[in-house]
């Protein structure tokens, strides 16, 4: 794994913090939070946005995770 692929934005840090999710989980966390959430970049929101995002985001993990059709799309570690 290079140096890059083994860093971890700001966000993934924040949602790890945030919820405690482990770093594959972040990574899901914040595609969501930019996709499914805010449908944009994260670079604009407050850092209070940024947490009750994650936490919205994470429940949302969850539910995907429960639906057959999208679970795998968001394999556990």
């Amino acid at each position: 794994m290079s140096e890059r692929e083994d860093a971890m934005t700001f966000y993934q840090d924040l949602i790890i913090k945030a919820t405690g999710v482990n770093r594959q989980d972040a990574e899901y966390i914040e595609d969501i939070m930019r996709n499914d959430i805010f449908h944009s970049t994260l670079d604009w929101q407050t850092r209070a946005r940024l947490v009750r995002a994650a936490k919205t985001a994470a429940k949302l993990l969850a539910a995907y995770r429960s639906d057959p059709a999208l679970a795998g799309y968001f394999p556990r570690a």
